[in-house]
């Protein structure tokens, strides 16, 4: 007698776009938990759904609270962990930072405040 394979346990990208489709964010977070849904597999539910000019920002905002930075660069800082930055510059321009917002959950488009004081530069949340 034959052994019988076992079925697939994971999902693939479709599934994640018909899970959120149908049911929202708290599909997508059930797979993830369970082990069924790969970090890589939501991320290009999420890329191909926003191409498809569907609305998604529930799961952006979920990925980038649960899934973090992704494979290219470093996490995200949490509240209150201290980093070192590198000034940049480029070309003619002044030197700047590039700062992560994601600690303060800032949107794209929100307003923050900006104190520019001698030895440090203060950033709130308005």
């Amino acid at each position: 007698m034959a052994k019988q394979r076992k079925k697939r346990s994971t999902v693939s990208f479709k599934d994640i776009q018909i899970a959120y489709l149908m049911d929202g964010i708290s599909s997508i977070a059930k797979l993830h938990k369970d082990g069924q849904a790969s970090n890589i597999t939501i991320r290009r539910a999420f890329s191909n759904l926003k191409e498809g000019g569907r609305e998604v920002a529930s799961l952006e905002k979920w990925i980038r609270e649960n899934l973090g930075a992704g494979t290219r660069g470093r996490t995200a800082p949490s509240a209150g962990q201290e980093r070192i930055y590198r000034a940049q510059q480029i070309k003619t321009s002044g030197p700047f930072l590039r700062l992560p917002l994601g600690a303060l959950q800032i949107d794209k488009g929100e307003v923050v405040s900006v104190v520019f004081q001698k030895d440090q530069i203060i950033v709130r949340k308005v």
